[in-house]
């Protein structure tokens, strides 16, 4: 399903820039399919080759233009550290999604780009955003408490071709942060 509204091209806080995916990005599609526990955790392919990084960035910029899902380079200081995204998903809300290279981690970097993406999407009329977990990735699940979504469900899923648990969060817009 499209998104009834175009999506940014960037998004803004004071310590972070998230902008669109450009050609240019396909050595961070390449060296996030590489840190061991995104593929594990995320619907990041293995070891990515060159060719396979650079097809990814044309299907993400081509889902973005038909305004199905848009995917951003998180940046802080120049440097792209990971990714996050927004699309549907089943339970009918909009969802947020996102990785990260481990220079990024620990230091609230997944949480303020959740954030800024839940915000937008709220400031544009959605009153409810999703996030998905796989059980045992507790770092994404403090992500998604920190950012002020609360489990809702948990349900039999797919992660990587193997059947997996999924807890699904929410927040409301106007639910305040867990930080």
């Amino acid at each position: 399903m499209a998104f009834p509204i175009p999506f940014p091209q960037e998004l803004r806080s004071e310590y972070l820039l998230l902008r669109c995916l450009t050609e240019e990005d396909w050595q961070l599609e390449y060296d996030l399919s590489r840190v061991s526990d995104v593929p594990q955790w995320t619907y990041y392919p293995l070891n990515l080759e060159e060719q396979a990084a650079r097809s990814r960035i044309v299907r993400t910029q081509e889902r973005h233009r038909s305004q199905l899902a848009a995917r951003y380079a998180i940046v802080i200081d120049g440097s792209a550290v990971g990714t996050v995204g927004m699309g549907w998903c089943d339970g009918g809300e909009p969802e947020v999604f996102y990785a990260l290279k481990p220079v990024a981690r620990g230091c609230g970097t997944a949480t303020e780009s959740v954030q800024l993406v839940a915000t937008w999407l709220f400031d544009n009329g959605f009153p409810t955003v999703a996030l998905e977990t796989v059980s045992g990735n507790t770092a994404s699940e403090r992500v998604a408490e920190r950012a002020g979504f609360r489990q809702t469900a948990s349900y039999r899923g797919s992660q990587g071709g193997v059947s997996a648990q999924v807890n699904r969060w929410l927040r409301h817009k106007g639910a305040t942060c867990g930080l």
